[in-house]
């Protein structure tokens, strides 16, 4: 894995936002066991974790037609059930990514009052579709403005693609890694999507043992889309 994160003063504890964001529109409902069981896995992880907990400070974000927060960042210790996601609807991006920006604009202070050291936030994001919003230019605008390097906590974008998403929309959104899937039916998207799964646990796991986001350099079945980079 490479490790990638933010130069903070030596001494007090060090924390990362952490965003999951799921697609949970129509073309999602076959697989809700699945993202449901995972979901448990990785709070449980952290639950058993004290360590891991400490620097992954984890909040889990649905969007559909509408997005939603599934878990607050919370203290992992407080949290008394998970609630389930649940699929339907269309693949509206825009509001979700100003859903992000406003729970970072939130959460990032408030971990700072607890004189936490705040690295950079990240976002995993994961989808099976393209945006649906329309105007087109809608979700672009909101993700630019979640991403703008002109706002102090703007974050890292990790994206996992599969089922019928776009490499073009994953290469727009992702600031520093993508992974697409190789898969044309049903069967292969389960698959991928639990190796996504897995994937973001693990970069979860070992960004915590080494106090600094970690993402995989490949991801089994994906194939990892180029990102574009401007030198000046």
């Amino acid at each position: 894995m490479n490790a990638y994160g933010d130069i903070t003063p030596i001494g007090g504890m060090k924390g990362m936002p952490t965003y999951v964001v799921l697609d949970t529109s129509g073309s999602m409902q076959a697989f809700e066991e699945l993202l449901n069981n995972t979901l448990t896995e990785i709070v449980d992880t952290l639950y058993t974790s004290p360590a891991m907990a400490d620097f992954i400070h984890l909040s889990i974000l649905s969007f559909n037609s509408s997005p939603h927060v599934v878990m607050d960042m919370t203290e992992i210790t407080q949290l008394t059930a998970l609630p389930n996601v649940t699929c339907s609807g269309r693949t509206n991006f825009a509001p979700m990514f100003r859903l992000v920006k406003e729970r970072i604009s939130k959460d990032v202070p408030a971990l700072k009052a607890r004189g936490i050291k705040v690295t950079r936030p990240v976002i995993f994001l994961l989808t099976d579709g393209i945006p649906t919003d329309k105007p087109d230019t809608e979700w672009r605008t909101s993700h630019a403005e979640l991403t703008d390097r002109n706002w102090p906590p703007y974050p890292h974008v990790i994206t996992y693609g599969f089922g019928n998403a776009s490499e073009s929309v994953l290469k727009t959104i992702s600031t520093l890694a993508a992974y697409i899937a190789y898969n044309s039916n049903d069967e292969e998207t389960k698959s991928a999507l639990a190796a996504a799964l897995n994937s973001l646990l693990n970069s979860l796991i070992t960004s915590a043992e080494k106090q600094q986001l970690a993402v995989p350099e490949e991801v089994k079945g994906f194939r990892t889309v180029p990102l574009d980079y401007i030198d000046l």
